[in-house]
């Protein structure tokens, strides 16, 4: 999506280096063509730039939200059946020796 703007910028007279334009930008194109944030630069070059740390990045995400995921839902469980279960019960049937 990125290219095709900057292509269509291109199209129009327009640069990313430059703010000057000699024709009218579309209505579509005005102020789609900032400069980018540094906090999404940075985390692009750092995370999503090259294959091998994309994939790293979606490997460990989805296995750290699966597993936060798993924690909050064990716990509403946990929290909405209180006294109903095994582990809460199970001193009241405990065998003495």
């Amino acid at each position: 999506f990125f290219f095709s703007l900057c292509s269509a910028a291109r199209a129009w007279g327009c640069s990313m280096a430059s703010k000057a334009v000699s024709t009218p930008l579309p209505a579509w194109l005005k102020g789609r063509l900032q400069p980018e944030p540094a906090a999404s630069r940075f985390i692009y070059n750092t995370f999503f730039k090259y294959s091998p740390t994309y994939m790293t990045t979606v490997m460990l995400t989805a296995t750290f939200a699966g597993l936060a995921f798993d924690n909050v839902m064990n716990g509403l469980w946990d929290m909405n059946n209180r006294g109903k279960q095994w582990k809460d019960i199970k001193n009241n049937y405990a065998e003495e020796d």
